[in-house]
């Protein structure tokens, strides 16, 4: 579970960023092949790395470990403009459709 919360937030601020996993990698000192494990919670980095990785990417090291934070609504409203524009038409319907329901 915890390898999941923390491969999750890796990949939260990996994405935040604006960094591929191979870029990431190159930037941390490490294999890309280790971002993807990590993401994936198959590995679990050691805790001086990632806190060489945060020091890197210029993050507190904290900062992997707050699972519970929340986006403002307008960046919601971004993300979810982004996701809509990227979908299938059929997709799009899909989400219009799920968003109603929430209203209910």
């Amino acid at each position: 579970m915890c390898k999941n919360l923390l491969g999750k937030r890796f990949r939260e601020i990996r994405k935040k960023l604006g960094y591929t996993q191979e870029k990431f990698a190159e930037i941390a000192g490490i294999e890309p092949q280790s971002i993807s494990k990590i993401e994936s919670g198959k590995n679990f980095p050691l805790l001086s790395n990632l806190a060489k990785i945060a020091d890197k990417i210029n993050i507190d090291l904290k900062d992997f470990f707050v699972y519970e934070h929340k986006h403002s609504e307008q960046d919601l409203k971004i993300l979810l403009n982004k996701t809509f524009d990227e979908l299938s038409p059929e997709d799009k319907e899909k989400a219009v459709r799920l968003i109603l329901a929430l209203k209910l």
